[in-house]
């Protein structure tokens, strides 16, 4: 990811929103990238909204103390040269009620995202991304972090009289989250229906509530139960 020196320097003059780092204050998130670049430039984005930021230029440095590490919001690149993003959350997984993941690809691929969305990724973020796809996703991440005790993993009954949870959706949204099963990004999505991010992310978060989930994930193993792929 290539941020302009305008972009760096925004951020590094930038102050934290009250709002947003009110909410933010005291909450771990863990960015890792061999890049120094992008690594410093994430670091401001997300200490300007008030986390509590460790930063790693070494992934496998990272995957070494995960074991000792206190909960929080993991943002990884994907392409290092030492442990994978992708590797770094299958190993997470194992502690699904103490980490989540944002995985963060200059390569975005299909296969990459529905990997990651099974292993239970937060997202997968396309680079370049800017400050508020970031926040987003992050806010995400510590909301399903406070949810992870809570029945949301579970799959919705099965529905009577062979209805499925499909039918439930609008032909757009039938679209939109056909296209997230599929591994595309909100971005992508966006640019393949000729819709904005705003219309993709309301499409989505609608036809999430009527299928009654509410995590990546268990929207994945939705799908696969309703495709007959499980």
């Amino acid at each position: 990811m290539v941020f302009n020196t305008d972009t760096t320097r925004a951020f590094a003059g930038s102050e934290p929103q009250n709002s947003l780092a009110a909410g933010a204050a005291g909450r771990r998130v863990y960015a890792i990238d061999d890049d120094a670049a992008v690594l410093e430039v994430v670091q401001m984005m997300l200490r300007a909204a008030g986390y509590d930021v460790r930063a790693y230029q070494s992934s496998a440095q990272f995957v070494a103390e995960a074991g000792q590490l206190p909960p929080g919001v993991v943002v990884t690149d994907q392409v290092m040269n030492q442990v994978e993003g992708i590797e770094i959350q299958r190993r997470l997984s194992a502690r699904p009620n103490d980490f989540r993941v944002i995985l963060v690809t200059a390569f975005p691929r299909t296969s990459l995202a529905v990997a990651a969305m099974k292993s239970g990724a937060v997202t997968v973020l396309d680079k370049p991304f800017d400050r508020r796809e970031l926040l987003d996703a992050v806010e995400e991440g510590f909301r399903q972090l406070q949810n992870a005790e809570s029945s949301e993993q579970a799959l919705p009954p099965l529905l009577a009289d062979g209805e499925s949870y499909l039918s439930r959706l609008s032909e757009r949204e039938r679209e939109v989250i056909q296209l997230v099963y599929e591994g595309a990004t909100n971005k992508g999505i966006a640019i393949q229906l000729g819709i904005s991010i705003k219309t993709v992310e309301k499409h989505r978060g609608k036809a999430m509530k009527k299928m009654q989930v509410s995590s990546l994930a268990s929207l994945v193993r939705l799908m696969d139960r309703e495709l007959g792929r499980s």
